[in-house]
C-alpha cells in the first residue's frame, strides 16, 4: 500500500473507525515505527479534543423538541406522564376532589392526586390493600393525627380510616387500593 493511503487512514484510526483486520493492519503499520503515520494519528486526536469547545450550543425549536419527545415516548412505552394541566378532577364526595394519575387494574392500585377543600371530610373506609398519603400542601387529619405538607402516612391492608378532614384545606398524593370498604 503506497505511503499516502496509510497517511489517510490514519484519521480513520484517530476516530476509532477501524475494526478487524483493517484494525490489525494499521496497528501493525504504526508498530513498524512511522512517525508521519503516528503524528498524523496525533495531530487528529488533539484535534477531536478540541472540536466540543469549538462548536456553539443550539436549542431546538419547540417543534422539534416535541417530535424527539413524541419518538422518545413511542421507543420507550414503559414511561407514563401526567402533566399539571392534564386529567380530570372527579369529584368523590363534597369537596374532595381526585385526579387519577395511574390505575394498575392487575393490582387493583391507584395513584391520584386529591384535593381536600377548606373544611371538608373524607368516608370513613376499610383498606382492602397498604394505601400510602403524602400531604403536598396544606393539612389534613388522617388516623386522628394532624399531617402537614412533607408529611406522610401508611396504613396497612385492613386498618380503618375513621374521621379523615380538613380545616385549611390539603393537596394530597395517595397510593391506595380501587376497592377499599367505604363505611356510611
Amino acid at each position: 500500500m503506497a505511503h499516502e493511503e496509510w497517511l489517510e487512514r490514519a484519521e480513520c484510526y484517530a476516530i476509532s473507525a477501524f475494526d478487524g483486520g483493517e484494525l490489525t493492519q494499521f496497528e501493525a503499520h504504526l508498530s513498524s515505527g512511522c512517525p508521519l503515520c503516528k503524528a498524523k494519528v496525533k495531530e487528529t486526536e488533539e484535534m477531536l479534543v478540541q472540536l466540543p469547545a469549538s462548536l456553539e450550543p443550539l436549542a431546538p425549536s419547540d417543534s422539534v423538541k416535541t417530535l424527539i419527545f413524541q419518538q422518545i415516548d413511542k421507543e420507550k412505552p414503559d414511561y407514563h406522564f401526567v402533566h399539571a394541566a392534564e386529567g380530570e378532577w372527579q369529584e368523590m364526595e363534597p369537596g374532595v376532589l381526585a385526579k387519577v394519575l395511574y390505575m394498575d387494574a392487575v393490582r387493583q392500585r391507584v395513584t391520584a392526586l386529591v384535593r381536600m377543600e377548606r373544611g371538608s371530610h373524607y368516608t370513613n373506609h376499610r383498606h382492602t390493600q397498604t394505601e400510602e398519603l403524602l400531604v403536598l400542601e396544606g393539612s389534613c387529619y388522617c388516623g386522628g393525627r394532624l399531617l402537614r405538607a412533607g408529611d406522610y402516612h401508611r396504613a396497612e391492608a385492613g386498618s380503618i380510616h375513621l374521621d379523615t378532614h380538613t380545616d385549611e384545606g390539603s393537596l394530597l398524593m395517595v397510593i391506595t387500593s380501587a376497592q377499599n370498604e367505604m363505611f356510611a
